[in-house]
């Protein structure tokens, strides 16, 4: 198999733009060059932009994670309250991460793949001794995208901050930072932003870091310590560590290209995504995974009907097809698949994509005929694009 020529379809990482990578490429600059500094600052003035705020913008080498890290050793205490909403895997990582800076957790759990219930969080979050809410935007595990622009409006009646993990979501869905009332918003780079892994973004509003300004106890994280990056974030001519200045060259191009095509027609380009796939594994008689009424548009996860083995099948689309998607995670595994339609993806990726999947299906005795699942995503396509 030509390694060079595998179609990428994971959940992220994402295809990335040629022209993204031709920028990671160029020569190494050095971090205080006025052609990285001046990279740096466009980078985080367009970043502002996609996230749809006025306040403080990061971009530091790390993964989403980094993002929840620091959410966690700037703006939490010991003893403080956070409610943590979660339906599936990745919302389930805030009750790991979130104890040992000495956050109080308290969990507030719905089944996997389905949405989350705004009245019961409404009852949870009248108490008022929450310090912060935590909610995924989308759970790339189960492909449910929550209703972040609604839980932001039930937000508004408390003190506690809003905190939105939108890995899986910023760049591919919509989102607006500050008319939602997010205070701490974070993603990572190789989504739907289009970039590689390794660079991790996030924002914090003015009330986010007026609650770092006034804490009781010193930050004892030294790398994501938010008052030593500010500085640089400001003016990045400054130091504090040294950023991957070829990644970073690499997220100033893939930004730019989110601003040429325009958030608003991006958004709908991958709405369009989401219904043609949709649409497609339904006419093959497979069924989503996530509540139809909450899916995101970045990815599709369908259920592994019975009789079928998802690692035989990714493995007739790798080895035979050149396409890669990803299993299930966690209490999931084994039964659903997961695959990416976001960033730089194009139409072309995706009827490969559903293309092999239904004769990968059709191999193993699933799909009767194949060319319906193809024929109905088709239809989408040439209706809707």
């Amino acid at each position: 198999m030509d390694h060079e020529r595998e179609l990428l379809m994971i959940p992220g990482p994402t295809i990335v733009s040629p022209r993204v990578l031709r920028a990671i490429s160029r020569t190494v600059y050095s971090h205080g060059s006025g052609e990285f500094v001046e990279a740096y600052s466009e980078a985080l003035t367009l970043q502002k932009k996609l996230f749809m705020t006025e306040g403080v913008p990061f971009m530091l080498s790390g993964s989403g994670t980094l993002g929840m890290e620091a959410a966690a050793s700037n703006l939490i205490e010991k003893g403080d309250h956070i409610l943590c909403v979660e339906n599936g895997f990745f919302g389930e990582k805030w009750a790991e991460i979130l104890p040992p800076h000495g956050g109080v957790v308290e969990r507030l759990t719905f089944e996997w793949g389905k949405g989350i219930d705004l009245k019961l969080l409404e009852e949870r979050l009248s108490s008022g001794k929450y310090k912060a809410v935590t909610v995924e935007h989308v759970d790339t595990s189960t492909g449910i995208a929550n209703p972040i622009q609604k839980i932001g409006e039930l937000m508004k009646n408390v003190d506690g901050l809003y905190i939105v993990d939108s890995v899986c979501g910023i760049g591919g869905m919509p989102l607006k930072m500050d008319e939602w009332g997010i205070d701490f918003c974070l993603s990572g780079s190789q989504k739907a932003i289009g970039a590689p892994p390794g660079t991790s973004l996030f924002c914090l509003n003015d009330k986010a870091w007026k609650v770092i300004e006034a804490r009781k106890t010193p930050i004892v994280d030294y790398y994501t310590n938010l008052k030593k990056w500010r500085p640089i974030m400001e003016d990045p001519r400054k130091y504090f560590a040294t950023p991957a200045t070829g990644m970073i060259l690499g997220m100033l191009e893939a930004l730019k290209i989110i601003h040429e095509e325009g958030l608003e027609a991006r958004w709908k380009r991958h709405q369009i995504y989401s219904e043609a796939f949709q649409a497609g594994i339904k006419r093959m008689g497979l069924k989503s995974f996530p509540d139809e009424n909450n899916l995101a548009s970045t990815l599709s996860v369908p259920s592994i009907p019975e009789g079928v083995n998802d690692a035989e099948l990714r493995n007739i689309m790798m080895k035979k097809y050149n396409i890669i998607i990803a299993g299930g995670l966690g209490k999931i595994a084994g039964k659903t698949i997961r695959i990416g339609h976001m960033g730089s993806d194009m139409i072309n990726d995706l009827t490969a994509t559903i293309s092999a999947m239904e004769m990968g299906l059709f191999e193993m005795g699933y799909v009767k005929k194949p060319g319906n699942g193809i024929g109905a995503a088709m239809e989408v396509f040439s209706k809707k694009s």
